[in-house]
């Protein structure tokens, strides 16, 4: 192999880990572990409900999780910046509390 595809293939190789740390939980519903809060959803697309906010264009990034427009109760319509960070299980970790894939 010459050593240009060597090099480029070991930079590949250190550069995975970070980019699957960067990567955003699975779509679907979380719910808290052991504790009474409301769930977490992920998607569709780039919609996140959390806190009981609806926010259908969020990024979730650098264990946050933020939107220029969500819906509250009522109607309330803010934006949103929160902890959000997916753990290496999949689970998710929020205000303190981990979440996992509802059954």
């Amino acid at each position: 192999m010459p050593r240009s595809a060597l090099a480029f293939l070991a930079l590949l190789l250190a550069t995975a880990p970070a980019a699957a740390a960067e990567s955003s939980p699975a779509p679907g519903r979380y719910c808290a572990v052991g504790v009474d809060l409301p769930d977490i959803t992920v998607g569709p697309g780039r919609g996140v409900g959390i806190d009981l906010m609806d926010c259908p264009s969020a990024t979730i990034a650098g264990g946050r999780v933020r939107a220029a427009r969500c819906y509250g109760m009522g109607g309330a319509e803010v934006s949103y910046d929160t902890d959000l960070a997916l753990r290496p299980d999949g689970s998710l970790l929020h205000d303190g509390a981990v979440y996992r894939r509802c059954r």
